[in-house]
């Protein structure tokens, strides 16, 4: 077989500094942490929206998630040595524009009025919505939506 030899120099150019493009990239242990931790936390969020799709569901519901992935994405923004190369070091960012999502996507469902609402006030916010939900259900058939529904509905 006939090589190259500009296709040669550039090969032995490349594996030269191979080592030095890795080190580029490798992590020191706390921002490789402060990484999973945020990758974990996004998947666990992005699993919670994706089986509460409703905005009164995906608030009470996402919470826990939401306010893990919040903290970690803030623990990344405060490291003094992760700041910069986790969030803001390629043209891709892509933690913050992941952030950026996650914190639209919480504000457009106007999560924040109810994030203040304790377990027991959740579980009692979750079943008063369900019965509102099943009552426009039951009544939208019928036409009687805004006679039957008014009590649970003001309730909620």
């Amino acid at each position: 077989a006939v090589v190259s030899t500009q296709s040669t120099g550039r090969n032995i150019i490349f594996l030269i500094l191979l080592p030095t493009l890795v080190s580029l990239y490798k992590l020191d242990q706390e921002c490789s942490d402060l990484q999973l931790a945020f990758a974990t936390a996004s998947t666990e969020f992005t699993k919670c929206l994706g089986k509460n799709t409703k905005p009164v569901k995906l608030c009470v519901s996402c919470y826990k998630q939401y306010t893990s992935v919040k903290e970690t994405y803030t623990n990344i923004t405060i490291s003094t040595n992760c700041t910069t190369v986790l969030r803001d070091s390629d043209n891709a960012m892509v933690i913050r524009r992941l952030w950026d999502a996650y914190s639209n996507m919480w504000g457009s469902a106007l999560c924040e009025s109810c994030s203040g609402l304790s377990s027991n006030r959740s579980v009692e916010f979750v079943n008063r919505t369900d019965t509102v939900n099943l009552c426009f259900d039951h009544n939208k058939k019928h036409g009687s939506i805004c006679s039957e529904c008014k009590d649970p509905y003001e309730a909620l």
